[in-house]
């Protein structure tokens, strides 16, 4: 039987503005090769992106290629999710990632919400998952392990953990009582995404020696990370999904000049590549651990 891969996606708003100081942005299909030349397996499409590809462009531009393409989108009501729906069929994707604008004290009523947007998902043929993120109903880690308590465990996370360093000002090292309620959120993992933040900056630069400690930092949890998602599917072989996704500015840190301080697009090629040792890393950890799974 085939055993687990990882399954290397980039999002499309994490090319935008790009080639670093070139003259001239990449197009949409300029963007496309790219990936696939440089074995991506599928785009992501973030929904709120400023240069978000139409629909019915998007579906054009992928005809004849073999990228798979995910659906991100900010949704706080059923007509909004009804929206990234459309957008998902339009495009041929089959997993949704959602970052719910949902603001309630009820874990419980957030639940019955989710479940709700997670059972229409399903019945379209679109897998949901829910991204943790600033500004939505996981920014929290307290918050976000009361409402894991009472969700679907059907209803599993898109990692990104730069917004709970950044948003909560996490030191290094990392204090038990966070990486416990870390490891909550971890367990829950079905896919991780790919961006290097301190405490103080969502989105770093690769290869400062001032941020080492970060980089290192954020390789362990995407290995836990990894490890958990291959425990869930206790050996399958459907693929883990892991995204880069170093966003433009304002996520990306600018000098005087409003010049980027590096090139996003070769930071996304080390994240690529750092994905793959930590997925490897995790297959290697569970195959010399009795009980586990691959």
């Amino acid at each position: 039987m085939t055993g687990p891969r990882l399954e290397l996606f980039n999002s499309l708003w994490a090319m935008e503005d790009l080639p670093y100081r070139g003259a001239r942005a990449w197009s949409l299909d300029e963007q496309l090769d790219l990936l696939e030349r440089n074995g991506f397996d599928g785009a992501a499409v973030d929904l709120g992106a400023r240069q978000r590809p139409e629909a019915t462009r998007l579906a054009a531009a992928l005809r004849g290629r073999v990228l798979r393409v995910a659906v991100f989108a900010f949704a706080g009501t059923d007509a909004e999710i009804g929206t990234a729906l459309r957008y998902a069929d339009t495009v041929g994707a089959d997993r949704m990632v959602v970052c719910g604008r949902l603001f309630d004290d009820d874990s419980a009523a957030l639940a019955a919400v989710l479940g709700r947007w997670h059972r229409r998902c399903a019945g379209a043929g679109v897998a949901m998952q829910l991204e943790t993120h600033r500004h939505t109903l996981t920014e929290d880690l307290r918050r976000t392990v009361a409402l894991l308590n009472v969700l679907d465990p059907a209803i599993r996370l898109a990692i990104d953990l730069s917004h709970y360093v950044c948003g909560s000002e996490i030191p290094l090292p990392v204090p038990d009582a966070v990486d416990e309620l870390l490891t909550t959120v971890l367990d829950r993992t079905e896919s991780v995404q790919g961006r290097v933040a301190t405490r103080c900056q969502v989105q770093i630069p690769l290869g400062f020696p001032q941020h080492r400690g970060w980089e290192d930092q954020f390789r362990d949890w995407w290995i836990r990370a990894f490890t958990a998602v291959l425990r869930h599917r206790d050996g399958g072989s459907e693929p883990v999904m892991f995204c880069t996704e170093l966003g433009t500015t304002p996520y990306a840190i600018t000098g005087p000049d409003g010049h980027e301080l590096s090139d996003r697009w070769a930071d996304t090629l080390t994240l690529r590549d750092r994905a793959a040792a930590a997925f490897d890393a995790a297959l290697d950890g569970l195959t010399r651990t009795p009980g586990g799974n691959p």
